[in-house]
């Protein structure tokens, strides 16, 4: 199951590495008012997947929406702008499931490179600590968890079509959202 959703996003995922705010984090060029976009963004994204994924998934475990609704909220920026995308991403099953997983699960450990970058940035030195981006291994841990689960599951080809059919449309969902949200709305 693994290589099948590595294979089936691989392109996807290279393409949204490319398009993401974060490479502004890594190059060290990132204004406050990107990071706050690029916040925005993961937190529509991982918000929406997230309560889908938890509908079928009962071991499920992730603390991304909750991370960053902390940092927006520091950084006074409005979130309700999310339910823009309610609807527009869904889970039907097991199997997809796991596909929106990989995706949101398997982001860790490059939030893990993106948050050792963070104090290299210039317009940044005055945030609080970042709870999203903060360098901790936990997310590593769900990940390693959820590498486990999948290999101890013996899945049919079109199970894995499946999973790789939703962890395509997690990516195609997460590119959705960044490129639609592109303003930062503050709290009055």
């Amino acid at each position: 199951m693994l290589n099948s959703l590595r294979v089936a996003t691989k392109e996807l995922h290279e393409n949204l590495e490319k398009e993401n705010l974060a490479s502004q984090i890594i190059s060290h060029e990132i204004s406050l008012e990107d990071y706050k976009l690029l916040l925005l963004q993961n937190y529509i994204s991982y918000k929406i997947t997230e309560t889908e994924i938890a509908k079928y998934l009962e071991s499920y475990q992730s603390d991304k929406t909750d991370q960053l609704s902390k940092d927006l909220h520091n950084l006074n920026v409005e979130t309700s702008i999310a339910e823009k995308f309610n609807g527009k991403f869904k889970i039907t099953s097991y199997e997809e499931a796991l596909g929106a997983s990989y995706v949101v699960l398997g982001s860790a450990l490059g939030g893990i490179y993106i948050s050792k970058e963070l104090p290299n940035c210039p317009a940044l030195n005055e945030i609080e600590k970042p709870h999203f981006f903060n360098g901790e291994r936990d997310g590593v841990k769900s990940w390693n968890k959820f590498v486990k689960e999948l290999k101890a599951e013996d899945f049919s080809e079109i199970q894995k079509q499946e999973a790789s059919q939703k962890a395509r449309e997690t990516f195609e969902f997460f590119g959705l959202v960044f490129k639609e949200t592109s303003v930062i709305p503050q709290y009055n």
